[in-house]
This record gives C-alpha cells, structure tokens and sequence, in this order.
C-alpha cells in the first residue's frame, strides 16, 4: 500500500514541478512576446504609412500622365494649325487681289 502513496506523492510533486516550470517560462517569455507584439504594431503603422503614400503616388502620377496628355493635345493642335498658316495666307492674298 505504500507504493500507492509514494507513486501519489510522487504524482503530485511532478505537478508541482511542472506548475513552477510552467511559471518559469511564461515570466521569461512574457516581455519576449510583448516586445514581438510592438514591433508587429510598428511595422503594421509603417505598411499603412507605406499604403497611404503609395495610393497618393498613384494618384499624383494620374494627375501628371492627364497632365501630360492635355499638353501633348494641345502641342499638336498648334503644330497642325501651323502647318496650315501658308496655306492660308495663300488663300488670304488671293482673296485681297480680287
């Protein structure tokens, strides 16, 4: 019978141990997680900020390519408009010689 006791003792001591153990571990590991934690959040800020200027970016580089393209309209309009001047001043001194 007093194997049954000694294998209970022994039982309960092995808990005992592994709650102290268990403790131990969380104490240690605690300030680790919590440091991981804050630098989740950082580096979460820092891909938000990234975000954001990445959509004002695109945003901007729209806005230039439109830019660019009104500019471009408009070079080529006058570029044609130019090209018929001497035609029209031909049409221009025919029509003040009549």
């Amino acid at each position: 019978m007093w194997i049954v006791y000694a294998s209970i003792a022994l039982f309960v001591i092995s808990l005992i141990m592994l709650g102290v153990a268990l403790m131990r571990t969380v104490k240690t590991t605690r300030p680790i997680v919590n440091e991981m934690n804050q630098r989740v959040a950082t580096i979460q800020s820092r891909m938000e900020k990234i975000s954001s200027e990445s959509t004002q970016l695109q945003e901007t580089q729209g806005e230039i390519q439109h830019d660019i393209e009104y500019k471009k309209s408009t070079i080529t309009d006058t570029i044609q408009e130019v090209k018929r001047t001497p035609e029209v001043l031909k049409e221009f001194v025919k029509s003040m010689k009549r």
